[in-house]
């Protein structure tokens, strides 16, 4: 499996194998002091199942770090399990949109975040996006 795409959404949803992101795509959240929540944020993604990879668990993690790789508690896992279209040619990759939503994140220092995403123990992706104070 690979990520074809990953964005910061202020929210997301998946219907009928679409994916419909709300204010996404961006990579700066604004605060007004800190330590600042944000009450909405949802990691959106696309992934591509090759064929060796359909009908068995693949155990996805996403965890929040800060720019010097520590750990901020927030964390999610899941096991993703993809079957196979009756449609899709053989040996096509299945296209499959994924959210995670995030609520009440505390912020508490300005400076870079990322969310890692892992399949397996490997890392996929790093989604980078930084926090900072305005006036």
């Amino acid at each position: 499996m690979k990520l074809t795409s990953a964005m910061l959404a202020d929210s997301a949803q998946v219907q009928a194998g679409k994916l419909y992101v709300l204010g996404g795509g961006f990579d700066t959240i604004s605060v007004k002091s800190l330590p600042a929540t944000h009450r909405s944020l949802t990691l959106a993604m696309v992934a591509e199942v090759g064929p060796e990879e359909r009908q068995q668990n693949l155990d996805l993690s996403i965890a929040l770090v800060d720019e010097d790789g520590a750990e901020l508690g927030v964390a999610a896992t899941g096991r993703l399990r993809v079957g196979t279209p009756p449609n899709l040619p053989p040996g096509a990759a299945s296209v499959v949109p994924i959210v995670s939503p995030f609520h009440n994140v505390t912020f508490p220092a300005a400076k870079g975040y990322a969310f890692v995403v892992t399949l397996n123990g490997e890392e996929l992706a790093r989604i980078r996006f930084r926090v900072v104070e305005v006036a």
